[in-house]
């Protein structure tokens, strides 16, 4: 769907707001605090123990309200910062409300126009049903985050729709803008996606394309969507687009649950990139979790990725992860969690100038980019508390 069409639905949404009674709103401050301490074996100097900032879900503080504007029509707004627990610096330089910043119109018949900084739908339909939210945190990202099931995925200069729910399906579809000038149609993104939620079954397919824009070695970083950066897709950062293409399903009862996932990521590159040929990489998951008669909730999850053939490599690289997390729930707000995570990498990868061909070292989720393995194996164990509010 184009910025125009999403703009047209905008006008159809306003419009439906004209002769309307007296407006009511409402303003919520929510957020998220998480502190914890991890220890992280075989890197580069030996073992690691450090104060781990958002292990479980990332520090957050937000602002979102609401005002009725009459006939099922609502303006809505959400501004979200991210923000360091360990020592109180902002998740990202330069930037205040990094997470999200938006305004919109919502109607119950029509659907959700919403523009600025925004989390794509892709990522709205696939993050529900991946490791973050219910079962292992960040230390159960699929390696390296490639296939954007984290949070790492944000646009600016976004239009994005949200249909309403018929008979259990939603649909969604976003554009973001560039906007360098130039150099029309570099640095965007666009994504779609369709969800369907009824009889304990949660299914989710989504798809979307980030384009890198003309300062394109290490990802410009002046293109409308930031990706998670690691050593799973270092090479290949210098692609022109890079594009993801997910499914996702849950089974859920009172308290138990069981899914998987799988994705397809393609790195593709054009004369300006470093590498020559497409780098995909595909990721399988399982994950389950149970809530006991305790408080205690328990969660487990594996994931296998693997890259393909390319670039001159036979011996492509792959990924196994496994992870647990034990969550003692003090209140409906309040946890302390344990995470435990170990990976084994295998294979060749290209190093980060997209030519040598180097080892595929470990690298545990994406909370961990940077932290890469000496070798090919790596473990984590962290223990951690979560209030939120």
């Amino acid at each position: 769907m184009k910025q125009s069409q999403l703009l047209i639905v905008g006008g159809v949404l306003l419009s439906s707001a004209t002769g309307m009674a007296a407006a009511q709103s409402n303003v919520s401050m929510y957020g998220i605090v998480d502190v914890g301490i991890t220890h992280i074996d075989n890197l580069p100097g030996g073992s690691k123990t450090y104060m781990r900032s958002g292990s479980k879900d990332g520090n957050r503080l937000g602002f979102q309200g609401s005002e009725d504007l009459g006939g099922g029509t609502k303006a809505i707004f959400k501004l979200e910062a991210g923000f360091n627990a360990d020592d109180g610096t902002a998740g990202q330089a330069g930037s205040i409300f990094n997470r999200a910043a938006f305004v919109g119109l919502s109607d119950k018949t029509r659907g959700t126009l919403t523009l600025g900084r925004q989390y794509s739908s892709y990522f709205d339909a696939v993050n529900p049903l991946g490791p973050v939210p219910p079962v292992t945190g960040a230390a159960g990202d699929h390696p390296g985050d490639i296939d954007g099931f984290d949070i790492t995925i944000r646009s600016n200069n976004a239009v994005k729709y949200t249909s309403p729910t018929w008979a259990g399906f939603t649909a969604s579809a976003m554009v973001a803008a560039g906007e360098q000038a130039g150099h029309a149609g570099s640095g965007g993104a666009h994504s779609a996606s369709i969800r369907y939620e009824g009889g304990g079954w949660r299914h989710a397919l989504a798809y979307q394309v980030l384009k890198n824009g003309p300062v394109q070695t290490n990802w410009d970083p002046n293109a409308s969507t930031s990706f998670s950066k690691s050593a799973v897709n270092a090479g290949y950062l210098s692609a022109s687009e890079v594009q993801y293409v997910a499914a996702a399903t849950r089974y859920e009862q009172s308290n138990w649950s069981l899914g998987g996932s799988f994705s397809n990521v393609q790195y593709r590159a054009n004369s300006a990139s470093l590498f020559r040929d497409t780098a995909t990489f595909n990721t399988g998951a399982l994950l389950a979790t149970w809530q006991t008669s305790s408080p205690w909730l328990l969660g487990a999850g594996f994931t296998y990725t693997r890259a393909n053939r390319a670039n001159g490599i036979s011996d492509n690289a792959n990924y196994r992860q496994f992870a647990l997390q034990q969550a003692y729930w003090l209140s409906k707000r309040t946890s302390i969690y344990i995470l435990e995570s170990t990976q084994r990498a295998r294979g060749k990868t290209l190093g980060t100038n997209g030519v040598s061909v180097i080892d595929a070292n470990a690298t545990i989720g994406v909370s961990q980019s940077g932290l890469v393995a000496s070798d090919r194996s790596q473990m984590l164990l962290g223990i951690g508390l979560r209030h939120a509010f």
